[in-house]
């Protein structure tokens, strides 16, 4: 995986419509009022919008990015028809029932993801009309990677995700970590420029697994691919970014910027987030022994760390 990844019939005349004088009239108006009756009826009576409710109290429980906030509500009818809940930044609206929250007429709960914003409102509406407007924040996620190669390379790299710019792979990104996917996969691709072996170019992983004897195993099946987001900016140093597949389109690997890529890769990957602590320790990633062959078709010197430099685990922290 590289780097870059619709009869016609005669009209009335007045006098015909208009025929019949006072006694027509009277049985029409009374033909019209058996048939109100009749409707009222069946709908059961002439209002039937849902009994409103009010709200004395809401809150919203946050604390982390891609994780469940509650809303708590106290009033009356909480229960009718007419009550709605719903939020930008909060997807999956759902009204409890079970467990240790569950929904009463005059006490309600919903749950909810928060996604594609750190800050955001949740609307709670009756039959349309807004009676409460709660609001949240989170602070900007971030990951903890803890590499090891079992000789100089050893701690943490922390990065701080872009969520309110780019959220869609932000949460692609989560979604890898939250499952265990990154925990025991490799910096498999430590690329250099050809016409330029000293300078370094992208650290890369996300896809692969140990080394066997000294060769990257099958590709780590992955989840559906994602769009590429440029809302992130460029590829400035220590930023990290999504690789792209065959279809320019992003799955799980992702790329560090060791150097300022800007003049080269510009804004046109999905750049998530940068490190902001362990830039030591992406500096040892890249001095590691490793086995290297030209990449023509990138024009870049692969190199494969061996031995291997393992991400042994990959923790959301915040």
């Amino acid at each position: 995986m590289a780097y870059h990844q619709g009869f016609s019939t005669a009209a009335p005349t007045m006098s015909t419509l208009f025929q019949g004088g006072a006694a027509a009239r009277t049985l029409g108006n009374a033909t019209l009022a058996i048939f109100a009756l009749g409707a009222l009826s069946a709908c059961g009576g002439g209002d039937s919008t849902p009994p409103a409710s009010t709200v004395s109290s809401a809150s919203v429980a946050a604390t982390q990015y891609g994780s469940t906030a509650v809303i708590t509500m106290s009033g009356t009818n909480l229960d009718s028809a007419g009550l709605s809940v719903t939020s930008n930044g909060c997807k999956n609206m759902t009204r409890s029932t079970t467990g240790q929250l569950v929904s009463t007429a005059t006490n309600a709960y919903y749950t909810c993801t928060i996604s594609g914003a750190l800050s955001g409102t949740v609307t709670i509406q009756s039959n349309g009309s807004t009676i409460a407007s709660p609001s949240f924040t989170v602070p900007a996620p971030m990951v903890k990677f803890h590499v090891t190669n079992g000789l100089g390379v050893n701690g943490d790299i922390i990065l701080t995700l872009k969520a309110a710019q780019v959220p869609t792979t932000v949460d692609n990104f989560l979604a890898y970590v939250r499952s265990g996917f990154y925990d025991n996969t490799i910096f498999h691709r430590i690329a250099k420029p050809i016409g330029n072996p000293s300078q370094f170019f992208v650290m890369q992983g996300g896809g692969y697994g140990a080394t066997v004897n000294g060769a990257l195993p099958a590709h780590k099946q992955t989840n559906a691919s994602i769009p590429v987001e440029t809302a992130g900016g460029n590829n400035v140093q220590w930023s990290i970014a999504m690789a792209l597949d065959a279809s320019s389109r992003a799955t799980s690997e992702f790329f560090i910027n060791p150097v300022d890529n800007t003049s080269t890769l510009g804004n046109s990957f999905s750049v998530f987030g940068n490190i902001t602590t362990g830039i030591d320790v992406a500096q040892a990633i890249l001095a590691a022994p490793a086995t290297c062959t030209n990449n023509t078709l990138a024009l870049t010197i692969d190199c494969l760390p061996q031995p291997d430099v393992t991400i042994k685990t990959a923790t959301q922290i915040q």
